[in-house]
């Protein structure tokens, strides 16, 4: 056939777009209409829906790579159905296999993407950069077009799209991208992760200077790489070195960048009352999305959607968001020679928006414990960041000693990442209480253990017990420990490991009073978790491993079931009883001082194991689960200790003795 028809890009994309609302309509109403037909008895062959949903898919998907071709040759093909050389321009009926021809319309789309960046408000540009980015979709499955899109300059001009929309959209309100743009940065970010899957399976030559692009973008532009991660896939699509590379770049990027504005309250001075304001650093690096704050001309709601606005906006948040859900790319942001440094980023106070409750903890907090938590299957990873954010910790709490007091009113203790330590001391309490005795600068790590010597474990423990609330987890997770330890025996390897638990509830001890926590106040916090910590391992919700070598402990396993309540979902995790926020506030008048509280986990381990019985007035202790509500409670108590003692010839009342002694050596400075 030697004859030849136009065809309207427009009408090509509308027609391929209908073909994949046709395949979504099917694949959503398939099922049911075959359930519907059999429940009926119906003789129709309806097989052919499934096939017919699958070639409506492929159709659609040619249909929309030809309009993308269509759209570029009409841009690029030259006068009419000519190109500049006379040659007819032909779309294809059969898209497979035209590699040449996808390569030459992906290198073609790159620099139409490059010119309508260069001038974004230019007329058509943005209809440029949106069918540009339709191509990019359409192409996911496509290597050839991705490649030359990529060769072509593609990674870099896609990290600045956010930027180019931001020049069109301008801020309203506080919203600095429309709904479609933030749909088309999307569909760029998808493609860009296409690039780099398919670069790390060997089908896309490896480039340095695509993850470049990503890391040192052009002109700095941080915040447009941050709108790619924000709007794009989750975490776990992503390959991890390219997380953890742009997150490490974003974080060494906030630090050279003061993040927030200033918090002042309002009152009256000189006579003149003044309102609450936000004082903004200089060069902020918002100013660019409109949103500076003024004395002048700004009311406090308009400073507070601001406010709301540079929070929302924050691009490190939206990489750790996507680093977080990436438990490889979160070990490798804490590990190797940066490490240490991205450490101390991901727990600096900063994180906090002064004069605000804004949650800007979540998703660092969330990198932290992603990082650190999976001993089982990557110990070695795991404890070196563990070990990378325990010195980061403690030199944070040397630091803070420091801060003058309008350095803490607009940064107080930073909840969320205190429970993100504390998720960490929870996860390796074995290692802690191994280490007690040890004398070095810093904790270190070695086969998947941490050694940390006593002044940097008191010091990242104070940090962690700044929120008080922490302290009763800090606690109960030795606690955790010791009961399930005592279920095999007081004595051997089992009463040596007790000790250095002992010791190190000694060092938790002086680490509270250092923040100013006297005795009664570790005691109430302690009890405010028991609880909860009963029901966690009750559960079997959570777990930690114990050391390198965990048979010398004889305990049977390579785990040993203790709760981590912080390292939990933050979302709010649910335990059996459902009391896990049940506070005993009666615990206040009860003279248990911290040594002589261990013994209740001791007694429980011996209960659980059938070493002893809970005496006949407490049948609610038989399982263990020692709660002490009074003070009739505590002396029930001391006469079952003082009765078990007698019976097992004061073994028990030695090894109490040694306990003691140990718990003492930790306490003492």
């Amino acid at each position: 056939m030697n004859d030849y028809v136009g065809v309207d890009p427009v009408r090509i994309r509308k027609l391929a777009d209908r073909l994949k609302d046709l395949e979504a309509a099917l694949s959503r109403h398939g099922g049911v209409i075959r359930k519907n037909f059999k429940e009926w008895d119906g003789s129709l062959d309806l097989s052919l829906i499934a096939q017919q949903t699958h070639a409506v898919g492929d159709d659609g998907r040619d249909m929309s790579k030809r309009a993308d071709l269509a759209r570029n040759l009409e841009e690029h093909g030259g006068s009419g159905m000519c190109t500049p050389d006379g040659n007819i321009l032909e779309i294809p009926w059969d898209m497979k296999g035209v590699r040449q021809q996808s390569a030459k319309e992906a290198k073609e789309e790159a620099d139409t993407l490059k010119k309508a960046l260069d001038d974004p408000k230019a007329d058509g540009s943005r209809d440029d950069i949106e069918a540009v980015a339709q191509s990019l979709a359409d192409h996911q499955d496509d290597p050839a077009y991705l490649t030359a899109f990529a060769a072509a300059g593609g990674v870099a001009d896609a990290a600045r799209v956010g930027s180019a929309f931001h020049q069109e959209d301008g801020t309203h309100g506080g919203k600095v991208l429309n709904d479609d743009s933030t749909k088309v940065i999307g569909q760029y970010a998808t493609g860009i992760n296409r690039i780099f899957t398919l670069q790390n399976k060997g089908k896309i030559p490896p480039n340095p200077d695509y993850l470049k692009s990503l890391t040192d973008p052009p002109g700095g532009d941080m915040w447009s790489v941050g709108t790619l991660f924000k709007y794009g896939p989750p975490g776990a699509k992503w390959d991890p070195t390219v997380l953890s590379q742009v997150g490490g770049a974003m974080l060494d990027w906030r630090k050279d960048h003061p993040m927030r504005p200033a918090y002042s309250k309002g009152g009256i001075q000189g006579g003149i009352y003044t309102g609450d304001a936000y004082v903004d650093p200089d060069s902020a690096w918002y100013s660019e999305l409109g949103l500076d704050h003024s004395y002048v001309d700004e009311n406090l709601d308009e400073a507070t959607r601001r406010v709301n606005a540079i929070d929302a906006n924050d691009p490190s948040l939206a990489l750790m968001q996507r680093v977080s859900e990436n438990p490889e790319a979160s070990r490798d942001l804490l590990n190797g020679p940066e490490g240490a440094t991205h450490a101390k980023e991901l727990i600096d106070d900063h994180w906090a928006t002064p004069g605000t409750h804004l949650d800007d903890t979540k998703w660092p907090s969330a990198v932290i414990r992603a990082a650190t938590s999976d001993r089982l299957h990557h110990p070695d990873a795991s404890a070196k960041a563990a070990k990378n954010i325990i010195n980061a910790g403690a030199e944070k709490y040397k630091l803070d000693g420091k801060k003058s007091d309008y350095e803490k009113e607009q940064y107080p203790v930073n909840m969320g990442i205190s429970k993100a330590l504390s998720n960490v001391f929870q996860s390796y309490v074995p290692d802690f209480a191994e280490s007690t005795g040890i004398d070095q600068n810093q904790a270190s790590e070695s086969g998947g253990t941490i050694i940390s010597d006593k002044d940097t474990t008191k010091a990242f423990l104070s940090e962690i017990m700044k929120n008080k609330d922490e302290a009763g987890n800090v606690l109960q997770s030795i606690n955790a420990q010791i009961s399930l330890t005592s279920q095999r025996g007081l004595t051997g390897d089992q009463g040596a490991y007790l000790n250095n638990l002992a010791e190190l509830r000694g060092e938790v001890s002086a680490a509270g009073h250092d923040v100013k926590m006297d005795d009664a106040a570790l005691r109430d916090a302690e009890h405010a978790k028991q609880l909860m910590w009963f029901n966690i391992i009750a559960s079997g919700a959570a777990a930690v491993p114990l050391p390198a070598n965990p048979a010398k402990f004889a305990l049977g396993s390579t785990w040993v079931q203790a709760s981590i309540w912080a390292g939990m979902p933050y979302a709010g995790s649910k335990f059996p009883s459902g009391e896990a926020d049940q506070v005993q506030s009666d615990y206040k008048s009860i003279k248990f001082g911290d040594s002589t509280s261990m013994q209740i986990p001791i007694v429980q381990g011996l209960i659980r194991s059938g070493k002893m019985k809970a005496p006949d007035g407490h049948p609610e202790w038989a399982d263990g689960n020692i709660v002490i509500h009074n003070e009739n409670d505590r002396e029930d108590f001391n006469a079952m200790w003082s009765a078990e003692k007698k019976r097992h010839n004061h073994e028990l009342d030695n090894f109490d003795d040694t306990m003691r002694n140990s718990f003492k050596r930790g306490a003492d400075d």
